[in-house]
């Protein structure tokens, strides 16, 4: 009898862990973000970083939902296509980066140039030592 509660439990908790562990990985396929709350998260952050005036960040706002659907729209018409996928996404941000171009300053276009390759730089790592578990850098596991 002591054996089989044992044996039960064993078994009920490596189903709760193998859950647990599903669910942390993300499990099902991942969505894109709705479009405007991504231009809205990408203008608010603009805003905050490079100091984006009340005209400028109306125009970036403008500029950030038109691509974000661009974007959107692209990868429902490429799910199965990487390589399309990719390309579409290289000419969308190459439209986009000449649009904002036109309303950034100078010294704003060269911190929005930093802002990315900093975060290119950091994708992945949650922290300056490197990542975490081994998965993508050397860092500490």
């Amino acid at each position: 009898m002591k054996s089989s509660i044992k044996y039960l439990t064993f078994i009920a908790l490596f189903f709760v862990l193998s859950f647990t562990a599903e669910a942390q990985r993300g499990g099902g396929e991942r969505t894109p973000p709705n479009p405007t709350e991504k231009a809205e998260r990408q203008t608010s952050k603009m805003v905050e970083v490079l100091g984006l005036d009340n005209a400028q960040a109306s125009r970036i706002s403008a500029i950030n939902l038109t691509y974000a659907n661009q974007m959107h729209t692209a990868h429902e018409n490429n799910k199965e296509d990487r390589e399309a996928m990719k390309a579409a996404r290289a000419a969308i941000k190459n439209a986009r980066k000449a649009e904002l171009s036109q309303v950034l300053t100078t010294a704003q276009i060269t911190k929005y140039e930093e802002m990315h390759a900093n975060r290119k730089k950091g994708k992945g790592c949650k922290n300056s030592e490197g990542c975490k578990g081994g998965r993508k850098g050397k860092g500490k596991a």
